[in-house]
């Protein structure tokens, strides 16, 4: 089950930007991801439609290019298959995260169109003198093989080296902190949105005792639990609300997750930075005998395969990678192409996937009566 309604919260809720690269009156630009959803057609297909490839019957021609006028994509600025295409660099800090692999589906698909391709390149190393340095001898590899421009996913480390590094290339934010907003385009997750989804969530099932698990490892880890803070605030449990230090790794999740249920008072419900985290979480509650979701339960963050999984089954916030990459994607081709305009941001609103993983906490025993014997 799929909710992307709106939170009693009082934040706004996103995904919205001033785009002065959009079109002449002053609208923002569709992506081809806007495109083919309003015709309920992959991707792809409009590609090929724009194209006016041979396989694409002309009524549907017609339909995806009125599509593309009416949602203002910039068809003039699309290639031939046969076109030089350029290449983006993704620069990601790890490639165990199957988020990635959705971001960079949604941003082919868009860099497609104007006929470049991108590649994946990890940049977190490990040094002897730093507990982790992103490879910036990589970044400039990337500069001078030729590289179009950078698209960024979450937080490197060390971004002022990062930014040297990729030189006089633009550079995109996807998914990362709002540290960034204003040194470059930036493309985010609604995170006030989507912690207030799950505990909004929760607090629904009648959960009141519950902790989260994050905050450590990357500003936008910190952000999130802040964001667990005020929505637990919102609904007046702002004394219940625990955040147990964790970053966005299985075995820091697991760690974390042990914490919390070996206390007197464990929380009915947790809450996590990411799916890799909750996956974590599970491992601890299944050691120490827990069960979820009856006695105990447990949401992610992300809707990766790992949330989906037979196993998990894991109820997580959908960040819509499909958007996210392709905004971001559009953002890089804009300035590659010329555009010189303020730094964009825009925050993309989640919606939350209910699975198994969550249910209504355990009933509180109620007190047996005695048996009074009548002589």
């Amino acid at each position: 089950m799929r909710f992307n309604g709106s939170m009693s919260s009082d934040a706004p809720s996103s995904d919205e930007s001033i785009d002065p690269a959009g079109a002449a009156d002053g609208t923002s630009r569709g992506t081809l991801h806007d495109v083919a959803n309003s015709l309920g057609i992959s991707s792809a297909v409009a590609l090929r439609a724009l194209r006016e490839s041979d396989e694409i019957k002309p009524q549907m021609m017609r339909r995806v290019r009125e599509a593309a006028e009416r949602l203002h994509f910039p068809i003039e600025e699309l290639s031939a298959e046969e076109d030089h295409r350029g290449v983006v660099a993704v620069l990601v800090n790890t490639m165990r995260n199957t988020w990635i692999s959705d971001l960079v589906r949604a941003i082919r698909i868009e860099l497609a169109a104007t006929g470049r391709t991108a590649i994946v390149v990890p940049t977190r190393r490990r040094l002897p003198e730093y507990p982790v340095a992103a490879d910036t001898d990589a970044i400039e590899n990337l500069v001078q093989l030729g590289v179009d421009g950078f698209l960024m996913i979450s937080d490197l480390a060390d971004m002022d080296s990062v930014l040297a590094a990729t030189g006089n290339r633009p550079l995109v934010g996807i998914g990362c902190s709002q540290e960034f907003i204003g040194r470059f385009d930036t493309v985010r997750i609604d995170d006030e949105v989507g912690q207030g989804l799950l505990v909004d969530h929760l607090v629904s099932l009648g959960h009141r005792e519950i902790a989260h698990v994050g905050g450590v490892g990357a500003a936008v880890a910190r952000e999130r639990a802040d964001a667990f803070r005020r929505a637990m605030e919102r609904h007046g449990l702002g004394e219940q609300a625990r955040v147990e230090p964790g970053d966005f790794t299985e075995q820091v999740g697991q760690t974390a997750g042990s914490m919390l249920l070996r206390g007197s008072r464990t929380p009915t419900a947790v809450t996590c930075a990411n799916d890799v985290t909750a996956v974590g979480v599970l491992s601890a509650a299944r050691e120490a005998g827990f069960t979820v979701p009856e006695s105990l339960a447990v949401a992610g963050y992300g809707n990766t395969s790992l949330a989906s999984s037979g196993i998990s089954q894991l109820t997580s916030v959908d960040p819509n990678s499909d958007r996210l990459g392709a905004l971001a994607a559009q953002f890089l081709v804009e300035r590659v192409s010329g555009h010189e305009g303020p730094t964009r941001d825009v925050a993309v609103a989640p919606a939350i996937v209910v699975r198994r993983s969550t249910s209504a906490p355990p009933r509180a025993e109620a007190p047996r009566r005695q048996r009074v014997s009548v002589d």
